[in-house]
């Protein structure tokens, strides 16, 4: 009863404690929960993104060889195998198809010709279908001398033919009839039992013949058999769907695993075909950067926080100290007074601790695997520091009340020794993040996490040392001009409690980690800003198969479109170097370099004429082709020489490695074979999107017209046009994969050191109103006014925000420039090197937090000044909170 009547006697300062106990928990487990949970987002996203062929785990069985293929209806197996898979796929597979497939091989109606560019079509029974399809039309195969079919609306249109028809497909090794007999239309059109089979138009083996169709009939088990028969081409596989939503990052690890297991062992003569492994480890290596970097910022909070609750736990202790004087007076042991602090810390903080963990629990996320440890360092921390400050100061009890900032602050010995360990400490992990990073493979290294914290403290005790020099001859020249205020505002800086090394410690991690973060936030920014201005060197970019060469031309014309400019961007041209009889690839761009900004000087000051065309190359492909040689530009050959060797190159993305860049104004072309382009680039605001796709798809079917003789439709485009603006690529640089909890480290790091910076002044305000109450009681019978008094405080004050936004500022910019390497922040500047870039508005910023900081000072210290009553205070003595 003793000990809950003394917590609620002093509920200030334990609630004080309780609410930084509440907040640091909070930290601690909803920090990383809320990034756990954007990470998963992000993985579920990166997944969901894949192809089919990509994605879905494929098991391949040969084809129709009797030696090699497994006897029987392999669609029976189909459970069997997907429980015969390592932990953990089974339980992450969503569902699972048996294929037996005949085809893709040309067909024609009937026994038409079938030119030199007929529709493909593929034969196949897929387990499911009965679900996954409703008739409309005919009925169900039931194959038996002839293989029959059902097909999709689009399919049947897209082939001409309806039901009752025959289709003859050719394949390379023989011919086989189909009968459609029905036509049906998807329960489902976005189910994953389509993912593999819908229609779409690809290119004809001749350029000149355009695209065609390639379609999917579902069949029954005999009509699959038949066709493979007489096709002599038959493709088997199970085809397993992995679930997205049950992908954690966690997991990542054992999931990759257990894939190369299975592509080492796959079940019954099969072959794995899937890539998420792959995506799955460099989804991995860039979370790794990631861990690091959120390490490194919930490091800096985590330590403000600490030392914020080590500060309200010198606060309370003091407020007590005689109190435990008298203890001692009356016999009591240093040991009682200890434990009687304990028991008082342990009714508060444990409710605290257990609030704050479940705060953070219902923001939904994934648990850290640290939190039960972080968890318990904070219980630990908080119930500790009140007892042990009370135990080590009830060893030399003070009943005299002397002022004790007029003693002078040597530090002894001990002192010095252990803040050069803290010094070599902060040195040694800088140079082992430099070297080794902080995430080397086998997790994150507590030491090397902690080693920025480290960083700012020892600048802050080097501070803390250099910092009374300045500050005694600032005192000299203020005590030389007119008033006292400034002169006692500086006196009380340099020899009370805000310079000491517990505020001054505190707000420097906190400035220190808040510029980190806002200074990586601006590096990434820059990158992604740069590569967006790369890859689209224009307000916008429509693509599509092939444009007609005046295309460019009509888009230009529409209302708010300032400029078009037709660039040919090559998946794959071949390069022939003068000294190399080799021919090797790389990807190409062809336009006009002097309407596209940014482009280097050699291609913008050239002119027609000349043997060779002055041409910018990547690095990698300088080396193979030489000073020059030819590259084939659709069907003709051109000779250029390299002018310049450039890592990247407007109109091309960043993640393009080998790449030849031509100017289109100095180009030989002839006039009946000109350039045809793929890409336009726009200029302009208040155009209208709908208005420059549908201009920009009549020319595709005008070009293919003039290539194919034949009138295409706008939906029988094999690529209809698409526009993408600068803006909305910039953006979507910032979604991928693990750039969301990229975004929200930072910004949560931000904000909380701000925050924690201002509880910071708040509680260094707070521990020294009792000695600026006395001050204050003094100066009035001086004559001071209220005013006057504010203003104390903040010359006071200016020396403690000086100093740390100083020394945090420095810290906090020289951190990116010497852990970045450590950090992989190239990872996320979208392949551009990660170049160090400070926000001019961050300045701005830390002025602002500043001046918050000096109005929430003024706040408390009036709250204080109310509650010590100054006009009793000379008289009693009295130093309440």
């Amino acid at each position: 009863m003793g000990t809950l009547r003394r917590v609620r006697a002093y509920a200030g300062q334990l609630g004080l404690l309780a609410a930084l106990v509440v907040l640091t928990a909070f930290l601690a487990s909803g920090l990383p929960r809320i990034a756990n949970d954007r990470t998963d987002v992000g993985l579920r996203a990166e997944i969901g993104r894949l192809e089919p062929s990509q994605r879905d785990l494929t098991f391949a069985l040969p084809g129709l060889d009797p030696l090699v293929r497994p006897p029987g209806d392999q669609s029976a197996k189909l459970d069997r195998v997907r429980q015969e898979l390592p932990a953990p796929l089974p339980g992450l597979i969503e569902d699972g198809w048996f294929v037996a497939e005949a085809g893709p091989a040309g067909v024609a109606v009937g026994a038409a010709d079938p030119g030199s560019c007929p529709p493909l079509a593929a034969v196949r029974r897929q387990t499911g279908s009965e679900q996954a399809t409703r008739l409309v039309e005919g009925r169900a195969p039931q194959s038996r001398e002839v293989p029959e079919a059902i097909a999709g609306r689009d399919e049947a249109r897209a082939l001409g033919v309806r039901v009752g028809d025959t289709l003859t497909m050719h394949s390379r090794w023989g011919t086989a009839q189909v009968s459609l007999v029905g036509v049906y239309e998807p329960v489902d059109p976005a189910a994953a039992f389509w993912a593999d089979s819908k229609l779409t138009r690809v290119p004809c083996p001749s350029v000149d013949d355009g695209t065609r169709f390639r379609a999917t009939l579902l069949t029954d088990r005999g009509g699959a058999e038949l066709a493979a028969l007489r096709t002599g081409e038959l493709r088997e596989r199970w085809r397993y769907r992995l679930d997205a939503q049950r992908l954690t990052a966690d997991r990542i690890g054992d999931l990759t695993i257990a894939v190369a297991a299975a592509r080492r062992y796959p079940p019954e003569f099969s072959t794995l075909l899937s890539s998420v492994d792959a995506t799955l480890a460099d989804f991995d290596e860039r979370l790794r950067g990631v861990r690091a970097l959120l390490a490194v910022v919930q490091a800096g909070l985590l330590a403000t926080a600490a030392g914020l609750i080590l500060l309200a736990a010198r606060l309370g202790v003091d407020r007590r100290r005689n109190e435990y004087a008298l203890i001692r007076a009356r016999g009591g042991s240093v040991r009682a007074i200890g434990a009687r602090a304990l028991g008082e810390t342990t009714l508060v903080v444990l409710p605290a601790a257990a609030l704050g963990w479940l705060a953070g629990a219902l923001t939904g996320g994934r648990p850290d695997a640290w939190e039960p440890l972080l968890a318990g360092a904070i219980v630990l921390l908080a119930v500790a520091a009140p007892a042990g400050y009370a135990a080590a100061g009830a060893r030399h009890p003070d009943f005299t009340g002397h002022r004790r900032d007029l003693a002078a602050d040597r530090p002894s010995p001990r002192r010095l020794t252990a803040e050069l360990f803290v010094v070599a400490l902060a040195a040694g992990g800088i140079y082992l993040v430099r070297r080794r990073g902080i995430d080397a493979g086998a997790g994150v290294d507590p030491y090397l996490v902690t080693a920025p914290v480290l960083l700012a403290l020892a600048a802050s005790l080097v501070a803390l040392r250099v910092m009374p020099f300045p500050l005694a001859r600032l005192g000299r020249l203020a005590a030389r001009a007119r008033g006292a205020v400034v002169f006692l505002g500086i006196s009380g800086a340099s020899r009370g409690a805000p310079l000491r090394s517990g505020p001054l410690a505190v707000l420097v991690v906190a400035i220190a980690t808040g510029i980190f973060s806002s200074t990586v936030t601006t590096t990434v920014g820059h990158a992604r800003d740069r590569a967006a201005e790369l890859a689209i060197p224009a307000d916008a970019l429509v693509t599509g198969f092939l444009f007609a060469p005046d295309t460019a031309a009509e888009v230009a014309e529409l209302d708010g479109v300032d400029a078009a400019v037709p660039v040919l961007a090559l998946p794959a041209t071949n390069i022939r170097g003068e000294d190399s009889p080799l021919i090797v690839q790389a990807q190409g761009l062809v336009a006009d370099a002097t309407a596209i900004p940014g482009m280097p000087e050699v291609l913008t000051s050239a002119r027609p004429g000349g043997e060779q065309v002055p041409a910018v190359v990547s690095p990698m492909l300088a080396k193979r082709v030489g000073a020059g040689g030819t590259v084939e530009v659709q069907g003709r050959q051109y000779a250029f020489r390299v002018a310049a060797v450039q890592d990247t190159v407007p109109g091309l993305s960043t993640d393009v490695r080998d790449f030849v860049a031509l100017p289109l104004q100095a180009m030989p072309i002839p006039d009946f074979q000109p350039i045809v382009p793929n890409r336009i680039l726009l200029r302009g605001d208040a155009y209208d999107p709908r208005a420059v796709r549908e201009v920009a798809d009549a020319g595709q079917s005008r070009q293919a017209k003039d290539a194919t003789g034949q009138d295409v439709e706008a939906y029988e485009l094999a690529m209809p046009a698409t526009l993408t603006t600068r803006a909305a690529l910039r953006a979507e640089l910032g979604k991928r994969g693990v750039d969301g909890v990229l975004g929200f480290t930072f910004s949560a790091g931000v904000a909380a050191s701000a925050g924690l910076a201002l509880l910071a002044v708040a509680l260094t305000v707070l521990a020294g109103a009792p000695a600026r109450g006395r001050t204050l009681s003094r100066l009035r019978t001086l004559g001071l006014s209220t005013r006057q008094g504010r203003r104390l405080l903040v010359f006071e004050l200016v020396p403690l925000l000086g100093v740390a936004v100083l020394v945090g500022g420095l810290v906090g910019t020289a951190l990116p420039v010497l852990i970045g390497s450590a950090l992989g922040l190239s990872d996320f500047t979208a392949g551009l090197p990660a170049g160090i870039s400070v926000d001019p508005l961050l300045a701005a910023g830390v002025l602002v937090v500043a001046a918050l900081a000096v109005a929430a000072a003024l706040v408390v210290e009036d709250i204080a000044n109310r509650r010590l009553r100054l006009g009793t205070v000379l008289r009693l003595g009295e130093e309440q909170l």
